[in-house]
């Protein structure tokens, strides 16, 4: 069993791009009350539309934070990668000499 993690950057950021695009595009502004009528059905509508408007502005700024941290991720794990490929490298070269 392999213990190694491959990362497609590109895979990822397209991803990424793509959830962003999502979230922008949702609109979690409620429907305007309906208003002339006094029925509690009508009443309790516009309660729920409030509250679903406002867990979905929730949501949305959920979503923004963590693309925002996975995005960061992303570039911690490929600038690890880029410093272990150098590290690596000079390694393989045998052991360097300091200079005086």
């Amino acid at each position: 069993m392999s213990t190694e993690v491959k990362m497609v950057y590109a895979d990822i950021e397209e991803q990424l791009g793509e959830m962003s695009s999502a979230v922008t595009a949702l609109n979690p502004t409620a429907e305007s009350p309906i208003t002339g009528n006094e029925l509690d059905v009508v009443t309790k509508l516009t309660e729920l539309s409030t509250q679903l408007e406002q867990l979905l502005i929730r949501y949305q700024e959920v979503l923004v934070k963590n693309i925002g941290t996975t995005e960061r991720s992303v570039e911690f794990m490929r600038e690890s990668d880029e410093d272990i490929s150098q590290s690596i490298d000079g390694t393989m070269h045998g052991p360097q000499r300091l200079r005086s």
